[in-house]
């Protein structure tokens, strides 16, 4: 394919989108030299021979050919990894064995006796051996800094042939495609931009961004990335000041991402992200907007449930039941988030009255993590939370009674843990409540009187703890609590009987 062949049938998006494929084989390349990370190379490979749209992506042999080099060189890596545990344990054992040699054996060396010349004699083989053993060392060493180098030098040519592969390939798509060079990444502009994204502060990880933005033209992840540090600072109280014109950064920053990606990965969780974190940006009107954006993330976040669990919520409250029931079922299937999710799909089988699809939920999920079965969906939670709450309440009464037990049979250790303990239950309870203060209150004043018991455990004091307790266990069993309580009850109450046995 020649320039002047194609210059005229070649669309400016053609040439992004080549470019933009070109960027992506120099992100892997420059990930792969700069970490020598297994675990990143590996995922390399994965989004490669199992997440590439290859229906979307540009057909080139040159490209073809540098994402053939980039798989042989991963599988190098991989394989030099395994030659260098061999190289190790080789010396090792070789080392090993030089000590042993550099002594005589046990039964002369301790056999004693007190004869001089046994000991002459002794020391002689010793000193000798010890010499031997200096330079077998020095010689293994140098066995060992050669296979090493053996290895090092093939990984140095690996390295080089990517890197001339991958020019190579740049000066093919140029001259078919005719596309501005400015849209091709470098390794160091890669490098710049990898360590812009490590900055924990979003101001300034946005302000490294933003004054490289015209270098990433043809990179539609950086988009999204510049999108998200907007966002973060747009929602920080530290910039209350500024932060309201940072939504408009992230907005523009977001918009630039849609207009210059492409579909080449099959599940996409930059653009899945993107989507969802644009969704939230949006002004209430834009219903129809936020619906087309929310398609697209459902569509391209695959497997990564933390992405479909925020769909959820947006589909509700757009009014979209059908569409997460299909995802519900997925996720509770795999095991992510049943509690919350058992709860949102039993809810949709009551306003279907699909008691059949419920009683599959139920034996699925498990009874605690369903709603009961009620045509009234706001008293079946009462339900759910009131029991939870009977049983926790319960267990908190059991906890104090062995507390007070341990407290009044002078046990020093248990006396020692049990206060962080119970404390530690208290913040985890104080979670769940709409009514924070009464009980955080109550909490209180249970503590206080632990407090006393622990110091001085008497009837006195002991009987004001277990009124506290009681008052508490009342207070608990008619406070609001949210409906996170019905998911994580049964590890509450692991915790509550852990410190009653502790």
């Amino acid at each position: 394919m020649s320039t002047a062949l194609t210059s005229g049938t070649i669309t400016e998006e053609e040439k992004v989108k080549v470019a933009y494929a070109l960027n992506l084989c120099a992100t892997s390349i420059t990930q792969i030299i700069d970490s020598r990370d297994l675990v990143v190379m590996k995922q390399e490979r994965e989004l490669i021979l199992g997440n590439l749209n290859l229906r979307n992506f540009v057909k080139h042999p040159a490209l073809l050919d540098v994402i053939k080099q980039i798989l042989n060189a991963i599988t190098y890596f991989e394989i030099q990894a395994g030659d260098l545990s061999f190289i190790e344990r080789e010396y090792q054992k070789k080392l090993k064995n030089a000590i042993w040699e550099a002594v005589p054996s046990p039964s002369v060396l301790f056999s004693g006796g007190g004869i001089v010349s046994t000991a002459v004699m002794v020391a002689t083989q010793v000193g000798i051996g010890y010499m031997n053993y200096r330079k077998n060392k020095n010689q293994y060493l140098l066995d060992k800094e050669k296979s090493e180098w053996e290895l090092r030098k093939h990984e140095i040519e690996q390295l080089n042939s990517l890197r001339n592969l991958l020019f190579e390939t740049a000066w093919k798509l140029s001259a078919d495609y005719d596309f501005n060079d400015e849209f091709r990444l470098t390794e160091r502009q890669i490098n710049r931009y990898s360590a812009a994204l490590l900055e924990e502060n979003p101001l300034k990880r946005f302000e490294r961004l933003d004054v490289m933005s015209d270098k990433f033209a043809a990179f539609p992840p950086f988009w999204y990335h510049k999108g998200n540090a907007a966002m973060e600072v747009y929602r920080s109280e530290q910039y209350s000041a500024f932060a309201p014109g940072y939504r408009d950064e992230a907005l523009r920053a977001y918009g630039e991402f849609h207009n210059r990606h492409f579909e080449f990965l099959r599940e996409d969780v930059v653009a899945a992200s993107c989507c969802m974190e644009h969704i939230s940006l949006l002004e209430p009107g834009d219903a129809a907007h936020a619906g087309e954006l929310l398609c697209k993330a459902m569509r391209l976040a695959g497997d990564n449930y933390d992405i479909l669990q925020q769909s959820i919520f947006v589909n509700l409250q757009l009014g979209n039941i059908d569409g997460i029931v299909a995802p519900l079922r997925e996720m509770i299937a795999n095991g992510y988030n049943v509690g919350l999710n058992g709860i949102l799909l039993s809810r949709i089988y009551f306003t279907r009255a699909s008691r059949m699809e419920y009683e599959k939920l139920r034996a699925i999920a498990g009874e605690d993590n369903v709603l009961p079965w009620s045509q009234n969906s706001g008293l079946s939670e009462k339900q759910l939370i009131d029991a939870c709450k009977a049983r926790i309440s319960d267990e908190y009464q059991s906890m104090v009674k062995r507390i007070a037990f341990k407290l009044l049979t002078g046990k020093p250790s248990a006396a020692n843990s049990i206060y962080k303990e119970y404390t530690d239950v208290s913040v985890a309870l104080l979670k769940y409540t709409y009514s924070g203060d009464a009980l955080a209150q109550a909490f209180g004043r249970v503590d206080g009187a632990l407090k006393q018991a622990v110091v001085n455990a008497n009837e006195k004091t002991l009987s004001n703890l277990s009124e506290e307790a009681q008052r508490l266990e009342t207070q608990l069993r008619t406070a609001e609590l949210t409906m996170q309580i019905a998911e994580d009850a049964l590890n509450l109450m692991d915790h509550i009987r852990e410190v009653a046995r502790a």
